[in-house]
């Protein structure tokens, strides 16, 4: 794993901060498009109810997030477009001793996020919520043995949604190196950092000050791992899709 990973991170090549920025906002206001799923339905039916119909459940969990990693990978593709110079030489590997050691180092803060994810909330309000196990728990409870597709739906409702969300602390982190260069750009997680405070904001309306916590704290360790994993997306997006099923 080198510090730069090519092709992906040509993707970010373009000297244009601003545009970058606006790629990140472009992908978070891209979220909404679940507001827009509740909106419709209020607008149909006259309420949002608490639980769908098990086959709309699903239907519409595919379809979202079939629509951010298309989202994701059309952002990725005209990012790649815009390159300013996809050919321009690349900086030297570091030594396979140092690499070792940010491989070894990105590896523990990436558990260290899980962890923090699953036993942050015991901590800081005595609450023990382990989100993927307490969804099965509720879509059982709600649809009985067919619990399992609802999971194959969020799954992939998941995945993109997390995909789409790795895209935006790429692109703020690319940005604040560009519009800033120097040695504290590149080491601080400005990505990870902002992304968190994405993710607390609504965090803190609906599950109160320790979700919020939670979600700063491994969105930033999250971004701390795409710094030392050469600021890709190939190894960020995996990883963010594992950390954020905690958050």
């Amino acid at each position: 794993m080198s510090s730069v990973d090519t092709p992906e991170n040509r993707a970010f090549a373009p000297a244009d901060p601003g545009f970058l920025v606006s790629i990140a906002t472009f992908a978070f206001v891209a979220l909404g498009l679940e507001a827009v799923v509740d909106g419709t339905v209020l607008t149909l039916t006259g309420e949002i109810p608490d639980v769908y119909p098990l086959g709309w459940q699903v239907f519409a969990w595919l379809c979202l997030g079939a629509v951010w990693l298309g989202i994701q990978r059309g952002l990725v593709a005209w990012l790649r477009h815009r390159a300013a110079d996809p050919a321009a030489p690349q900086p030297p590997a570091p030594s396979p001793a140092l690499d070792h050691r940010r491989t070894t180092t990105a590896l523990v803060l990436f558990v260290l996020a899980v962890l923090l994810g699953v036993i942050l909330p015991v901590f800081l309000v005595g609450q023990w919520r382990l989100q993927p196990v307490q969804l099965y728990l509720d879509l059982y409870a709600d649809y009985g043995g067919g619990a399992w597709l609802g999971m194959v739906g969020f799954a992939a409702y998941h995945v993109g949604r997390s995909l789409l969300l790795a895209l935006v602390l790429t692109c703020v982190q690319r940005a604040v190196e560009l519009r800033r260069p120097g040695r504290w750009t590149q080491a601080a997680p400005v990505g990870g950092l902002v992304l968190g405070v994405l993710l607390a904001l609504p965090g803190l309306v609906l599950g109160g000050w320790a979700s919020a916590a939670t979600a700063l704290v491994c969105c930033t360790l999250l971004g701390m791992v795409h710094n030392l994993t050469g600021r890709s997306l190939r190894w960020t997006g995996p990883a963010a899709v594992v950390v954020l099923l905690f958050v």
